[in-house]
């Protein structure tokens, strides 16, 4: 990260990452250890002990953050500003349990709107399938190791999109935890550590199936991998960066919207919506405790809108 924190902020954090990590999954982790230094970073700078914020310093330091410019010129994202109060808030928490503060100002911090925007990281139908039926013809690539890749980002696509999970989840997988024949799958530690239920088309768990039998093999090879008991062998940030990559290749030579890993999921739901599934199914599928996750996860846009509008409306053709 860079700069290092220095005595009482390096063992306020090391203490709050002790007291973090089993609270969260591995990619909830990294980011909340990411975030929460940059809050301890900036009290440092500031000369601000913790135990010593106020609600005041808090409201400063959100104000900084929306005036803060990276090196190309761009403000901080609304998500990262958001991120970091948060940390804040979590980090505070903390220290209020510990005896340290009796008073949380960060929980007197608002944050900004996100926005329920519409996510852009999907494809169609149609284009969904001509992306996985041409990754499904890995064995007329020119080389193995071209074969072995695309076969493996062939597993992990079909996987994902018959799911819907979250590629933290996917990548903390082990073989026990699929059940091909009854179609199954249990993620012990989803997002919230909390354990769920998702489930498998009969396509997907015939790809996995197969995978899990002979193609995992060919794609580990003979090396030894840190993560080899998982069902993709690798650290959840290396198997997103792969697939991103793999994805930003192939949508590219289709001449479709280049997507990433997280596509798949919003795909799904979206998808499922437009099909007539029934919302709270969708729900139970994509494992969202609330039902307003869901409706706007699968948001439609205003091209379906007025698609909708035009098949249905009883002035479509200017006539009763």
């Amino acid at each position: 990260m860079g700069y290092v924190l220095h005595s009482p902020y390096a063992e306020n954090w090391e203490a709050f990452l002790s007291w973090i990590q089993p609270r969260v999954t591995g990619q909830g982790y990294d980011s909340i250890r990411k975030t929460s230094y940059q809050v301890l970073k900036w009290l440092e700078y500031q000369g601000i002990l913790p135990e010593e914020l106020t609600i005041r310093d808090a409201q400063r330091y959100k104000q900084e953050l929306s005036e803060t410019v990276s090196k190309e010129g761009k403000p901080l994202s609304t998500g990262t500003i958001v991120n970091r109060i948060k940390a804040g808030r979590t980090l505070y928490k903390f220290l209020v349990l510990q005896g340290v503060i009796t008073t949380n100002p960060f929980m007197e911090i608002k944050h900004p709107k996100m926005g329920d925007h519409i996510s852009r990281n999907h494809l169609t139908e149609v284009q969904m399938g001509y992306l996985l039926g041409t990754l499904g013809k890995f064995d007329t690539a020119p080389t193995v190791r071209e074969r072995l890749g695309t076969y493996r980002l062939h597993v992990m696509a079909e996987f994902l999109y018959a799911t819907g999970l979250r590629i933290a989840e996917a990548a903390s997988l082990i073989p026990s935890n699929i059940d091909t024949k009854s179609r199954l799958v249990y993620v012990p530690e989803g997002k919230g550590t909390k354990s769920r239920t998702a489930f498998m088309t009969a396509f997907a768990a015939e790809v996995m199936q197969l995978y899990l039998s002979r193609g995992r093999e060919a794609v580990f090879g003979p090396y030894g991998r840190g993560y080899g008991r998982t069902v993709f062998g690798a650290h959840p940030q290396r198997i997103m960066a792969v697939l991103n990559e793999g994805l930003r290749k192939h949508c590219a030579e289709l001449q479709l919207p280049v997507i990433s890993s997280h596509a798949f999921r919003y795909s799904l739901g979206t998808h499922l919506l437009r099909a007539g599934c029934d919302m709270r199914y969708i729900q139970v599928i994509l494992g969202h405790e609330s039902i307003s996750t869901t409706q706007i996860y699968t948001r439609v846009d205003k091209d379906d809108l007025k698609a909708s509008i035009d098949r249905f409306h009883p002035r479509k053709w200017g006539m009763v």
